[in-house]
């Protein structure tokens, strides 16, 4: 009994520190000014700038300090910026490291978005299925760029915006090729039809363009991905979609794995999605 109470409090004084220094490098990756000057004060563009300033800049760590903002990191010890980790091994992350699921003994699946459900070893029949490290077969399931590529702006690398983990999700190839590169809504009339209920396509309630509706429990990690990437990248958000997007940020909260994933791309990429971490900086920014 009691060898059992001390391996308790080990474990919970393990995940405490944990959670501490996972808190710390949070906080510190914004920098200083960021709390003295930019979180409670900034709005509209100054805020804009402020945050694309902290995803941009090379980040001089040093343990218990708020990183050091550089124009860049050559020859600098200690300094780390946004790493283009290159599409394939994005994929590796997604498909083979975080949204793997382990079913049963031996056997894998992959936690998808659009239809909401795991995709397991019989939904692949004889094409490459789920495992550690592995991308499954591309015809079934496939990564999900938020923000659309054929809305990537000329200004950046093209490689760099396809690859940010802050926008990919696994999602069904189907329902992938559906959504295609239309706006997010609230879909009022069904269009096309789509093989998962879980998700929608068609007209608003003004009518016009055609949109695609995700699931509910997909809707606030949609629109902070879209958020992040209009700051990062310098793209701005069409306004129709803007207002539906900020209606789902305040709809649909911050959860635990959308925290631990922002943690999770912030060690293989080097930098965070701050609208994850500071999630009331959405209502500071009248037009993104």
């Amino acid at each position: 009994m009691k060898q059992t109470s001390i391996f308790i409090a080990f474990f919970v004084l393990t995940v405490s520190y944990t959670a501490q220094a996972l808190q710390q490098s949070q906080q510190s990756y914004y920098g200083s000014e960021f709390y003295s000057s930019i979180l409670n004060q900034a709005k509209d563009e100054k805020l804009k700038l402020g945050l694309k300033k902290i995803l941009k800049s090379g980040h001089i760590r040093a343990p218990g300090r708020p990183d050091q903002l550089v124009e860049s990191c050559d020859s600098i010890k200690n300094c780390s910026s946004q790493n283009s980790i290159g599409y394939s091994n994005a994929r590796k992350f997604l498909f083979g490291k975080f949204y793997l699921v382990k079913v049963d003994s031996g056997n894998y699946g992959i936690k998808e978005f659009y239809c909401d459900r795991v995709y397991q070893n019989s939904d692949f029949g004889s094409g490459q299925r789920p495992g550690p490290g592995l991308v499954p077969d591309n015809n079934v399931i496939n990564v999900e760029h938020t923000w659309p590529q054929s809305k990537f702006t000329g200004k950046y690398s093209k490689e760099m915006q396809k690859s940010d983990l802050h926008h990919l999700y696994p999602t069904d190839s189907q329902m992938n090729s559906i959504r295609g590169n239309h706006m997010f809504g609230e879909v009022e009339r069904d269009g096309q039809h789509t093989k998962c209920s879980a998700s929608r396509t068609g007209q608003g309630s003004a009518g016009g363009a055609t949109i695609f509706e995700p699931p509910n429990n997909h809707k606030g990690h949609v629109a902070r991905a879209i958020f992040y990437f209009s700051v990062r990248y310098d793209i701005p958000i069409a306004p129709a979609e803007e207002v539906i997007l900020k209606t789902w940020a305040e709809q649909f909260p911050v959860d635990a794995e959308e925290s631990l994933r922002n943690d999770e791309i912030y060690k293989i990429q080097g930098n965070r999605n701050p609208f994850v971490d500071h999630p009331e900086l959405v209502k500071s920014i009248t037009d993104f």
